[in-house]
This record gives C-alpha cells, sequence and structure tokens, in this order.
C-alpha cells in the first residue's frame, strides 16, 4: 500500500506504516500458502498441508495484531476524512485476512483428510477453481497496496465468474456432482469464500479512494 503521507505527529506516522507492512507481510504470506496448497491438491502431498495447519496460529496471531494496531490508532489519534477511511480499510481487511487463513487451513485439512482416507483430490476439478479464487485474491492485494480503484471494480466482476464456476460443479444437474466427496465439498466451498474475501478486499479500496461502499452489490 502507498505511503499514508506524513503528519504532524510522527508517532501516527510510525502507527499506519506499522499496520501497513503487517497488511503486506500477511498477504504474501497467504500467497505463499495458496502455492503450496496447489502443490498439495496436486502431489498429493500431506507434507504441504501439514505445514499450513503448523504456520496458522501464528499468522492468526499477526492478523489480531493488525486489528488491534487499528484500534490503538483509533484511540489514540482520533483520525478524520481519509486518514480515518484508510484505518477503516486496514482493520476490514485484517478482519478478512484473518478469515482467509482461515479458509486456506480448513482446506489443507480436507485435504490432509482425503489423503489419509485414499480418496480422490480431482486436481482436474479443483486446481483451475484454485487458480481462479488465487488470482483474485493476489490481485487484490496489489489493489490494496497501489490503491488501484478500477483494477478493484475489475476484481469484483472476476469473482462472478468463480461463483458461476462452483454453482456448475455442486448443481444437481450434473451427471458427476454426487460423485464429489465431502472433504471436496468443503474444498470448494473454502474456495468460494476465498474468492468473496478477494471481492470484499477490492471493495475496501474503492471505500477508501472515494469514499463509496460497494460491498452489498451497488454503489451508495
Amino acid at each position: 500500500m502507498t505511503s499514508p503521507g506524513n503528519h504532524i505527529l510522527p508517532h501516527y506516522d510510525a502507527a499506519l506504516n506499522a499496520i501497513r507492512l503487517r497488511v503486506n507481510a500477511i498477504c504474501g504470506s497467504l500467497l505463499k500458502y495458496m502455492d503450496i496448497l496447489e502443490r498439495v491438491i496436486s502431489g498429493p502431498d500431506s507434507d504441504g498441508a501439514n505445514s499450513i495447519i503448523a504456520d496458522s496460529d501464528p499468522l492468526q496471531e499477526e492478523t489480531r495484531q493488525v486489528l488491534s494496531l487499528c484500534s490503538s490508532v483509533l484511540t489514540q489519534f482520533h483520525p478524520l476524512g481519509r486518514d480515518l477511511r484508510l484505518v477503516i480499510t486496514f482493520s476490514r481487511c485484517g478482519d478478512k485476512l484473518q478469515e482467509c487463513m482461515e479458509e486456506i487451513t480448513g482446506i489443507a485439512k480436507h485435504a490432509k483428510a482425503s489423503i489419509r482416507h485414499q480418496e480422490s483430490l480431482s486436481p482436474d476439478i479443483v486446481l483451475p477453481l484454485l487458480e481462479m479464487a488465487v488470482s483474485e485474491f493476489r490481485d487484490a492485494a496489489r489493489c490494496l497496496e497501489t490503491q488501484d480503484v478500477d483494477a478493484a471494480r475489475e476484481i469484483r466482476l472476476r469473482d462472478k465468474k468463480l461463483d458461476k464456476a462452483l454453482a456448475l460443479l455442486v448443481s444437481p444437474e450434473r451427471e458427476d456432482s454426487s460423485s464429489l466427496n465431502v472433504n471436496l465439498l468443503f474444498i470448494i466451498r473454502s474456495l468460494e469464500r476465498i474468492g468473496d474475501i478477494a471481492k470484499t478486499i477490492a471493495a475496501t479500496v474503492v471505500f477508501l479512494k472515494e469514499a463509496t461502499d460497494i460491498r452489498h452489490g451497488r454503489e451508495r
């Protein structure tokens, strides 16, 4: 995310920069774990799943630190206008990044369970969906860093394509939908949630730049 700017209170700048750096680092970590998920599904790779599960709690703590820092900035400095939107943006994204790690960990756990029970992870089905969800999240993280409103709006349109692909996959009309085991259904649901998280992060960029809330489907 671009520099918040210089203020009379240097501690305020330091606090905003600390949050910005943590948010960017968390996004980078989440993308790393998403890359590992690709190996978990295509392998299949239980060790990769275990590494994600083991790192879940430390990264969750990082997101809690972001939320705590946001609360401290609001309490100590009482920001207004764009500065207030900036802190709200960090806070909203902190919540969503926490959810994203939960979904990634959930995918790892269900993949591990499938491997243990010798169930197919159907990489031909899951990997294209994972690629779509990861692409959305990667671009949303980039929009958050660059504050690119046009790209943020485009991400929200792309998420509709992911939702449509997921809906077709689990549709009763699909001949092989009944062959999807429970773990795969949970993995598919988590991929949908990752896309939703990317869409929400994109909406926060529009909120930051234009003070417009588009999270619920229409600009207001």
